[in-house]
């Protein structure tokens, strides 16, 4: 992979981990295995892409979000995981959401060198995917319902 810019890089991580969490969904946790490791090799292609070393980025934040993301990508999708097929989607929305979050939080950083890193929570990671399920599951809704009937239909 060849290509520098941070965002068609984050892209193509998140839907690497959005294929590992809907394939591997059905075993608790295995998707967490490897969409760690990916997270991981995300932060160093960014790094590269902004030619900036390893080491100048802001570790104790990646970690949290990617650990702290983990625990509650974890919480998120035993809640749901138990509902077939919405376990799948949503654990692949997860998935996509902390990917995304992660490789934003880490352009922006990086690009603004002279401003410190804000800090991540485990809580702030919770309401951004609770906030995700939300919408997906309200576009669902809305594609659900049929349109309302006009005069000339009855």
């Amino acid at each position: 992979m060849a290509n520098r810019d941070p965002r068609r890089i984050t892209m193509f991580y998140s839907g690497a981990s959005a294929v590992v969490s809907f394939v591997t969904q059905p075993i608790p946790a295995l998707d967490e295995l490897i969409v760690i490791p990916i997270h991981y090799v995300l932060c160093l292609r960014l790094a590269h892409a902004r030619s900036v070393k390893m080491k100048e980025l802001p570790w104790l934040q990646i970690r949290k979000i990617i650990w702290y993301g983990a625990g509650a990508r974890l919480v998120t999708n035993f809640s749901l995981g138990l509902v077939p097929v919405v376990g799948m989607f949503s654990n692949a929305i997860t998935a996509i959401v902390l990917t995304e979050f992660l490789g934003r939080y880490i352009d922006d950083v990086l690009a603004n060198p002279s401003t410190p890193a804000p800090d991540v929570t485990m809580e702030s990671l919770k309401t951004l995917f609770a906030a995700a399920l939300r919408r997906h599951a309200e576009k669902h809704s809305e594609a659900a319902t049929p349109p309302p009937a006009t005069a000339a239909q009855s």
